[in-house]
């Protein structure tokens, strides 16, 4: 075989290892370039896509061997090779007609990262043409390197490991820099950081130029993209500080070194990836040490018997008086012998807390109580998280970005208010260990109280079955199923939205 003809069965053979190995990598982007999460989906999925490419492997490698043999004196041997190609082409083109919630992201990393797949798919193309003789192990080897493309996506990212690490010390030295004298307000919890760092940046704008990290923005990287494309040199940065491993609070503390925090809650979202509540507890308290001031929920018991240095909500600050309707959410706020009525638009029995925790902190630069009760009117929605939405003939209650049992509990709380038809589209909950079958069993109980139907997306369907025992209680294959059976139920509903897993779940 020439050079030139081995070459370009080479680049060929790279070319379709690549377009398989591209779901590895999405994988990889999704679990925060963490080789763990890849293999964590892997277990979850239980090798699906690794079957699926074994599959294409079988037959590819099957029929090149059978007109290898059958036909090896003449040019009808490349016939084999010929459908080699066509059934990668056509395996491509399924996976890539397959619906993703959140498609692979071609950021400069994995732009880095490619190049390398690339490099060691050619490679292993090239040793399985150029230096083997035999006609039968070649095709065989040919066919069988696309097994090989996780192997090529892990070892790129452990190549491409140092290289990362200096840009990303380049990324957040350049956003110390930046941020060197301003107040930084780190919030952390294991739910209810997005919505808490929105009502801070409403109360301290009263007075104060406030800069919040945007969306859900909360690891190292995503703080620091906003700090140096978008902070303007604004009195406070409030950083949404989020974590799924041991340790994760801790850098984003060295990043940024917060002088201010708050505690949201405790519980035991990313169970799975801490390891034991013990650990979410240790990382979550961990927000307050070191720090000029802080504030923690003292209405969440795991925050009240284990966060020090802290100034606790639910004694000299509380709430009472609490009613929520449609319309929203009403109590008092007592601060002292102070007291002022708290009207917001925001829901669930979270929001209370919230405010109030945002309340103590906000008073301790200034903020008047009475200020805090205007902004509280003022409020908007936070986005996926409780959201009331119009949807024409049915009202549309989106909390797709909440993950937590307590969280969802609350929603069909606020489900349950709602006049006629009662619907909830969920997958269920992941990350919580050991506990998540009692876990998605509970919630099946709880929504069959609430809902009138119930269509249960994705793999933890059965489960959530096992408590949601009910006819109307459907498993769907996907979002858009659930959306197309919902047009067949009666005119007048509500829907609750609950939850929305990424790809790698």
């Amino acid at each position: 075989m020439s050079i030139v003809v081995c070459l370009i069965i080479c680049a060929v053979n790279s070319l379709i290892i690549n377009a398989v190995s591209i779901r590895y990598v999405q994988m990889l982007q999704l679990s925060g370039y963490r080789i763990r999460g890849v293999i964590g989906w892997l277990k979850r999925t239980n090798g699906d896509y690794l079957t699926r490419t074994f599959a294409l492997v079988f037959f590819s490698v099957a029929t090149m061997l059978i007109f290898v043999v059958c036909f090896s004196q003449s040019a009808l041997k490349y016939i084999g090779a010929l459908f080699y190609l066509i059934l990668s082409v056509y395996f491509i083109v399924l996976q890539r007609r397959q619906k993703k919630k959140t498609p692979l992201k071609f950021t400069a990393r994995v732009c880095r990262l490619l190049p390398l797949v690339t490099v060691l798919n050619f490679g292993l193309s090239l040793l399985s043409v150029y230096f083997v003789k035999d006609t039968i192990v070649c095709y065989s080897l040919i066919g069988v390197v696309p097994l090989f493309s996780l192997l090529s996506v892990i070892v790129s990212a452990l190549i491409a490991s140092p290289i990362e690490a200096l840009i990303s010390a380049f990324y957040e030295s350049k956003a110390k820099k930046k941020i060197a004298g301003v107040s930084v307000i780190g919030i952390t919890g294991s739910y209810g950081k997005t919505t808490a760092k929105n009502i801070l940046e409403k109360f301290l704008s009263v007075k104060y130029s406030v800069y919040a990290s945007p969306h859900s923005y909360n690891t190292p990287m995503g703080l620091c993209k906003c700090v140096n494309e978008e902070y303007a040199k604004q009195e406070f940065f409030i950083a949404e500080m989020g974590a799924r491993y041991k340790g994760d609070i801790k850098k984003l503390k060295k990043i940024f070194k917060p002088e201010y925090t708050m505690l949201t809650s405790i519980g035991d979202q990313h169970l799975e990836t801490f390891g034991s509540l013990k650990n979410i507890i240790e990382e979550k308290c961990s927000i307050t040490e070191g720090t000029q001031f802080s504030v923690a929920n003292g209405y969440d018991e795991l925050v009240k018997n284990n966060v020090k240095n802290a100034v606790i909500t639910g004694e000299n600050i509380k709430f009472d008086n609490v009613v929520t309707n449609l319309s929203g959410t009403a109590f008092t706020l007592t601060v002292g012998e102070e007291s002022v009525e708290v009207v917001t638009r925001l829901l669930g029995d979270h929001i209370p807390e919230l405010i109030t925790l945002c309340a103590a902190f906000a008073m301790h630069f200034g903020i008047t109580l009475s200020d805090i009760a205007e902004q509280c009117e003022k409020l908007p929605y936070v986005e996926h998280r409780l959201e009331v939405l119009n949807g024409g003939n049915m009202i549309i209650l989106d909390d797709s970005f909440n993950s937590n049992p307590d969280g969802a509990k609350n929603a069909l709380k606020i489900l349950d208010s709602f006049e006629g038809t009662k619907v909830i589209v969920t997958p269920g909950f992941v990350e919580l260990g050991k506990d998540s079958e009692a876990k998605l069993v509970e919630f099946g109980k709880q929504m069959m109280e609430v809902c009138d139907y119930a269509f249960l997306v994705g793999r933890n369907a059965d489960v959530i079955k096992k408590g949601a025992t009910y006819d109307r209680a459907l498993k769907v294959s996907s979002l858009d199923e659930a959306m197309s059976l919902l047009g067949e139920i009666v005119p007048a509903y509500a829907v609750l939205f609950e939850n929305d897993l990424p790809d790698n779940y």
